[in-house]
């Protein structure tokens, strides 16, 4: 039976207080829990409902998770499990839940930057570890998202997790690759995004006298702290959901337009670049007798978009806009001139 994030935070809350022995626990007392946990986690304020909280109870007594939870009213106002031992963590596992462990695990290892995942990681590989014991199954990884363990600035996300999530505005000491000395910033944080293997905090300056967005490189912070002078501001302009839809990368300005750009891909990097659209918008404009096609895309066109083509050299052709194609003109003539230079 599905069940969704909010219902799984509250019946981990419930099962956690119900473990606590040295405390006796009221309705309104789990209900106050709960109500934290969900502030803490996932930034909501609303009270659970006492609805909410009966529902919650039912389902962990029943078995359609598989919990039959014995959870018991003592003195017609006391919750507690008729169990002292029981948990829903101490549930046995089978070999369908056996292999969805796994592949958390697997899933879990990739994201060991960020330290609110710490807890999770350390508590599913010790469940792991002992499950597997005496079994026939393996403790192999199955997959391996590219990844670069020395990348500075990890150290970081953790903070800026938080930031974002809590709406906390931030001091971020920060240099970028042409500034001589490092600057404190004020920033309003609003997104983290990773492309390429590199992590940016999309924000806003403090100090910005019109709404703009900022991009900062995580590996380009030296530290960071929370400021307290200056309550969290939200920009009415940007959209975490929707704001890079039309853009490959993170560069771009809050004004900025998507271009179309049609490119032409002969026929060795056709079928690679059909199976791998550069980009959502991608379509298939026409196809060519040599094998070649002629796409369109719908975006932004930054650095990042200049970058992708370029690593793609003479298989790929950049038709119009006109502007676009003069300035990776330009760009292959220095190249032929920097080569053809003895």
């Amino acid at each position: 039976m599905p069940i969704n994030r909010s219902a799984l935070i509250r019946i981990s809350t419930i099962d956690r207080c119900l473990q606590n022995h040295y405390r006796r626990w009221t309705i309104d007392d789990l209900i106050e829990a709960c109500t934290e946990a969900l502030a803490e986690y996932e930034g909501r304020c609303n009270p659970v409902s006492r609805r909410t909280f009966q529902n919650d109870i039912a389902l962990m007594r029943s078995d359609r998770l598989g919990y039959n939870a014995p959870i018991i009213v003592k003195d017609h106002k006391y919750y507690m499990y008729d169990d002292p031992d029981y948990s829903i963590t101490h549930l046995p596992l089978n070999d369908e839940g056996l292999d969805a462990l796994n592949s958390a695990m697997d899933v879990l290892r990739q994201l060991q930057g960020f330290p609110q995942l710490a807890p999770a990681i350390d508590i599913i590989s010790k469940l792991n570890e002992h499950i597997v014991q005496g079994t026939t199954v393996g403790a192999r990884p199955a997959m391996d998202i590219e990844r670069n363990p020395d990348y500075r600035g990890m150290e970081h996300l953790g903070v800026l997790y938080d930031a974002v999530r809590r709406e906390r505005t931030l001091v971020v000491t920060y240099q970028s690759f042409r500034a001589r000395n490092p600057e404190d910033i004020v920033v309003y944080p609003y997104l983290l995004k990773e492309y390429r293997n590199r992590w940016f905090l999309i924000g806003e300056k403090q100090s910005n006298h019109v709404p703009q967005v900022n991009i900062f490189a995580i590996d380009r912070i030296k530290s960071v702290r929370i400021d307290t002078r200056y309550p969290f501001k939200r920009s009415s302009d940007f959209d975490p959901l929707h704001y890079f839809d039309d853009t490959i990368g993170v560069t771009r300005l809050i004004n900025d337009k998507p271009r179309r750009v049609v490119i032409k891909v002969d026929r060795s990097q056709a079928p690679y670049v059909e199976t791998k659209p550069l980009h959502s918008s991608q379509k298939v404009e026409e196809r060519l007798s040599d094998g070649a096609i002629m796409l369109s895309l719908n975006v932004v066109i930054n650095y990042e978009l200049e970058r992708l083509i370029l690593g793609y050299g003479m298989h790929m052709e950049v038709i119009s806009p006109l502007e676009l194609r003069e300035q990776f003109a330009r760009q292959f003539r220095k190249c032929v001139k920097m080569y053809s230079e003895q």
